[in-house]
């Protein structure tokens, strides 16, 4: 049963902020715009945020002012120690929030007033904090914390704006010519003693509710697409937009000679047949790609690259799709002129048949998956209008409808708005940083903070992709890939396959190209969360569910400054019971647990201190922390980066252990016979059970 609480506002009590809807929409988007103090119906009660009711996690309007589009409202904020506040950043001259791309970035405060200031000290690679924002997360003076999160309705769309004073404002609008109407979703608020359950909760009160959110559900509740379980390639690093048919078949070959079993290809942007960066035909350049797809559709294999995808933007192209295209008369007809582009629409029907249209026609064309990208832009072309929130949400979901009837895999792209995240209905990826860059460290650094950050929230909708990388990348390649195994999301290489390092490659993946991957997406350790590495002086610490029963361990150093090139870690025995707070499942009992150090190849048993690691320059260190019962503790194959999900333990007595071994290599357990502990290597060159004795 639904509860709601009923804020009653009366339209004589406001205090008014606009007279009504103008004849010019504000809301209008172009670049350089920003919507800091918007005009707005101030809203004369307030949102409190410290009469937080578990059975009332989603605040509505049930008393909506007439003739009213936007609406504004002061929050009262709890006593706090310090927070997050998830926002894009603010780039003079360039397109703001809601267009957030892949720039959902989790700006960490002591205090709300310090994001505004101009010396705040944040992510070296981005520009300084928007102020308009998606969600929060408040350390509270309890103990406690507090998660809130923007929404969006039927039409409408709220969202946080930071104030210079220290305070927020809650604004909900259509973003258009319409008026607010009928029943809507303010914000979604949970709070609880853990840190990692608040976000749980809080997805799960979201998509528990179908009158806010119909279109929802949890990761767990997803089937993963097959192709990206395995190792991938894609030519967005490797070329840009300078991409052909010829380049793509030598890549292939080269691929093929490497010798490394990638097993799908993504064809990345500068292949779409467009006029001034809108779309003009689904038919590939034809000067890059004479003979469309057909020859690079022929070079599929069942055993080398089984599986080909291809990108596109949500909108047709970055700017929508041009009115000279060659599309039918039937599928011009469900496009129409807005604000210089042809957009999907007005009707929902009309929406669904130009993505019945597209997906299919990709279909055909022998694709097995699609990356969709510019989708948080796919908002701002709508904006001004009527309807913007319902059509823009309607393409998100016809996305998500014919792909899934088509049984095509997707990928979510530059989709970290509030419409994007929240109506991810059967797609189990989307991208959480900014893109990884060759050779800049800085920006590695960023893009590590951003996604493991990021993956407490998107992570309990969707796997998170931490973007392609290269294994040849001399400064963090071999780090960037041991963070794409405990990601659990895709991975996918961008190096020229020429320049392939297969020492870097192979830990990822089995014989086949298939990935050992976590049963959880990384997140940060408690202390982690709300700090940020880049500038705290302090080491940077994630953690995931590995195999049947490890939890897996990777200690950074990702500060800036050069006052910080060493830093000191650690690892304790308490790190192990962190995989309950993100898997479901019984508390593990443990006699004591080992910690095996992967660079190293060595184990210990941790005790009741910690053990102190120390990290010098751009660097990781990767322990798996593993349970010993019964005399056993089980590493699995050393040379994979998550051994423990190498094996599967299938028995285990006092004086026997019988695994599942995935692939070959040297298996790694630790027997203790109550007489002598030792660190065993089992050479493993068949897969299946083997039977180990003490």
């Amino acid at each position: 049963m639904r509860r709601f609480i009923h804020i009653c506002l009366w339209t004589l009590t406001g205090i008014f902020a606009t007279a009504s809807l103008s004849a010019q929409n504000p809301f209008t988007y172009h670049k350089g715009k920003t919507y800091k103090d918007v005009a707005a119906y101030r809203m004369e009660k307030n949102i409190d945020l410290n009469t937080y009711t578990p059975s009332t996690p989603i605040i509505y309007e049930q008393q909506v002012p007439e003739h009213q589009g936007t609406l504004s409202y002061k929050v009262a904020l709890p006593l706090y120690v310090r927070g997050i506040f998830f926002s894009r950043d603010s780039r003079p001259d360039d397109y703001q929030w809601p267009n957030n791309t892949n720039r959902l970035l989790p700006w960490v405060f002591s205090r709300l007033e310090d994001l505004t200031r101009s010396d705040y000290e944040g992510i070296p690679s981005n520009a300084l904090p928007s102020v308009s924002g998606d969600a929060l997360l408040f350390e509270l003076s309890d103990g406690e914390y507090l998660f809130a999160k923007a929404i969006a309705g039927d039409n409408s769309l709220s969202w946080f704006q930071v104030n210079q004073d220290g305070t927020i404002t809650l604004y909900i609008s259509t973003l258009g010519e319409d008026a607010l109407n009928g029943q809507l979703p303010l914000l979604l608020i949970r709070k609880s003693s853990s840190v990692y359950h608040v976000f749980s909760d809080a997805y799960h009160s979201l998509t528990a509710d179908n009158a806010a959110v119909p279109t929802l559900r949890k990761r767990t509740d997803k089937q993963y697409f097959d192709a990206f379980n395995y190792l991938g390639w894609c030519t967005w690093e490797h070329y840009h937009f300078d991409i052909d048919e010829t380049k793509i078949l030598n890549d292939i070959d080269a691929i093929e000679s490497s010798g490394i079993p990638v097993r799908y290809i993504l064809i990345d942007d500068g292949h779409i047949a467009n006029k001034n960066r809108q779309l003009t035909s689904l038919v590939p350049d034809k000067k890059r790609f004479p003979n469309g797809w057909m020859r690079i559709m022929n070079r599929k294999q069942a055993d080398k690259i089984r599986w080909i995808g291809l990108w596109y933007s949500l909108s047709g192209y970055w700017l929508g799709i041009s009115a000279d295209n060659d599309f039918p008369p039937e599928i011009r007809q469900t496009l129409y002129a807005y604000n210089g582009s042809l957009l999907p629409g007005t009707s929902t029907d009309k929406i669904e048949a130009w993505y019945e249209y597209h997906i299919r026609t990709m279909k055909e064309y022998g694709f097995d998956f699609l990356k969709i990208d510019n989708q948080s832009f796919t908002l701002p072309l709508y904006m001004g209008g009527t309807q913007v929130i319902r059509q823009a949400k309607d393409c998100n979901l016809a996305l998500e409808h014919q792909t899934h009837r088509l049984q095509m895999g997707l990928m979510n792209c530059m989709a970290q708005n509030v419409l994007n995240m929240d109506h991810t209905l059967y797609s189990s990826v989307t991208r959480v940083s900014i893109d990884y860059k060759k050779y800049d460290e800085n920006m590695a650094k960023s893009h590590l903070f951003q996604s493991y950050t990021n993956t407490l929230m998107q992570g309990q909708t969707v796997w998170p992709d931490h973007d392609m990388f290269h294994s040849c990348d001399t400064i963090c390649g071999s780090l960037m890939a041991r963070s794409k195994a405990i990601s659990g999301g895709p991975v996918y290489l961008s190096d020229s396959p020429t320049e392939f390092i297969a020492a870097n490659i192979r830990p990822l993946i089995d014989e086949a190209g298939k990935i050992f991957r976590p049963s959880a997406p990384a997140v940060p350790t408690p202390e982690c969360i709300l700090t940020n590495p880049l500038q705290s002086g302090k080491a940077y610490r994630v953690f995931a569910p590995t195999g049947d029963e490890a939890t897996s361990v990777i200690c950074y150093n990702l500060n800036t400054s050069p006052s910080y090139q060493e830093v000191e870690s650690f690892i304790k025995r308490e790190d192990y019971f962190l995989r309950e707070n993100i898997e479901e499942s019984a508390r593990f009992s443990s006699d004591s647990i080992l910690a095996f150090n992967w660079e190293k190849q060595s184990a210990e048993v941790l005790t009741a201190s910690e053990r102190k690691i120390k990290l010098s320059g751009f660097t990781d260190c990767l322990f798996h922390l593993c349970p010993i019962r019964k005399g056993w503790a089980v590493i699995g194959i050393q040379e994979k980066y998550l051994s423990p999900a190498t094996v599967q333990i299938l028995e285990r007595s006092a004086d026997t252990l019988i695994l599942d071994v995935h692939c070959t290599g040297t298996l790694r357990i630790w027997a203790d016979s109550g007489k002598k502990q030792e660190l065993r290597s089992i050479p493993i060159r068949k897969t299946g059970r083997i039977e180990i004795k003490k």
